[in-house]
């Protein structure tokens, strides 16, 4: 009796150890009846599961077993009976690994905690009091071992980011103390669900959605104790938009006056909801695109004459789904309207004859003057001729006449402005001043 006593001690030292080790996980159920229960420090109950019955002879054989997965502990329950036995015949139990107990009786349940995975021979070996052998009887058992849960760990890899729906998994952080992992069950968040014999590299493709979602993605690991544990790991998944295209049109109106530009998208297959931004190249650089302006169709004006780089972005949700090519605006500006101006004097005069002079003085603000008509009472003085100076001769008559002089100058921009003046012709032998 001191031998089951000290064995006992053994039994629920190793159980507090191997409780103490171990953390919350799934745990597997083996079916079968219950024959007794066990108190596990920590708190645990733990039911003796699946009670095999041997016979051999006149000896009968009972064994069961916990649950070797957290929070349970595995420990093995023997019991023997037998027929024909004298009085006072003892039960010495050989559990195959090491462990025996010597001199139980039959009213005895003795227990055994295998610390290693596989099969094992037990043997009972009934004596008389003087030792004598009565009957040997063996029973193979197979034990899972301690330490068998493993712990399920997982993180997500993007391969590229031109490809935010296709992610590489990588579980080799999993682990079990005892054993290996055999299999790897992934059950990804999208209705879909995968399983690996490693962990290593699993990659896999979510679906190409219009908006970001996040996927509650699981791994369950399970060793080959058979135990498992479970890991959820959030995946977020941004929406992929390849099938976007095109880019806006520009339209000026108001040229000469106050020029503004219409910007208009011609992008297809964008989602409901997206905002056009607008990238004018006009602007201070270093400007957050989420600050620049919004709207389609957009209007702007160009204070300057230039070719503008012109960027569209269509963003969704606060998020850049697409950016158009940079495409080249010509703008004209602001006060692009050329002023017509110009002075006369008369280059030569006598009694029967007077020459008149015209000088350009047109200016333009902004821009430059690309042509210049000349033209005597709606005739042109010289077709051909874009000059700043021109001459016209008359010969005086008896009586006085008057034409009109007209400048039309325009602008690099096709704006145009025209200036008008009248002169005299004195009579014969008479004079302009």
């Amino acid at each position: 009796m001191n031998t089951i006593f000290k064995y006992t001690a053994f039994v629920l030292f190793l159980t507090v150890l191997f409780t103490s080790c171990k953390k919350t996980t799934d745990t597997t159920t083996n079916g079968g009846g219950t024959t007794d229960t066990i108190k596990v420090v920590g708190g645990a109950t733990s039911a003796y599961l699946d009670t095999v019955t041997v016979e051999a002879n006149n000896v009968t054989i009972k064994y069961s077993r916990t649950n070797q997965c957290y929070p349970s502990n595995e420990i093995f329950a023997f019991s023997a009976t037998a027929t024909g036995l004298p009085s006072g015949a003892l039960f010495n139990w050989d559990f195959g690994d090491g462990h025996s107990i010597n001199g139980a009786s039959s009213a005895n349940t003795v227990g055994n905690i295998y610390q290693d995975a596989g099969y094992y021979t037990v043997t009972l070996n009934i004596t008389n009091s003087k030792k004598n052998s009565l009957a040997v009887t063996t029973v193979n058992v197979q034990a899972y071992g301690q330490q068998v849960t493993p712990h399920a760990s997982f993180y997500a890899q993007l391969f590229d980011i031109n490809y935010p729906n296709n992610l590489n998994f990588n579980a080799n952080g999993s682990s079990v103390p005892r054993g290996t992992i055999t299999n790897y069950k992934w059950i990804w968040g999208d209705s879909t669900t995968s399983i690996s014999v490693s962990g290593d590299n699993v990659p896999h493709d979510f679906p190409q959605i219009s908006n970001d979602v996040t996927y509650p993605v699981k791994l369950i690991v399970t060793s080959s104790g058979g135990c498992k544990d479970t890991s959820i790991v959030p995946v977020a998944i941004n929406a992929i938009y390849t099938n976007i295209s095109g880019s806006f049109t520009a339209l000026s109106s108001n040229v000469c006056t106050a020029e503004s530009i219409q910007f208009t998208s011609t992008a297809t297959n964008v989602p409901a909801g997206a905002v056009y931004l607008w990238d004018f190249a006009d602007n201070v650089s270093g400007i957050p695109v989420s600050n620049l302006p919004s709207g389609n169709p957009i209007s702007h004006s160009y204070a300057y004459q230039n070719n503008y780089g012109v960027t569209m972005y269509i963003s969704l949700n606060g998020k850049i789904i697409y950016t158009s090519p940079r495409t080249n605006v010509t703008a004209y500006g602001q006060n692009i309207k050329p002023v017509a101006l110009f002075l006369k004097n008369t280059a030569y005069e006598d009694s029967g004859y007077v020459k008149w002079a015209f000088y350009d003085q047109s200016n333009i603000p902004h821009g430059y003057i690309t042509g210049r008509t000349w033209t005597i009472d709606g005739a042109s003085i010289d077709p051909n001729s874009d000059d700043t100076y021109e001459t016209q001769g008359y010969s005086k008559l008896e009586t006085t006449s008057t034409h009109k002089i007209q400048l039309v100058v325009t602008s690099n921009s096709g704006c145009k402005d025209t200036a008008a003046a009248v002169i005299t012709i004195p009579i014969f032998n008479q004079y302009t001043y």
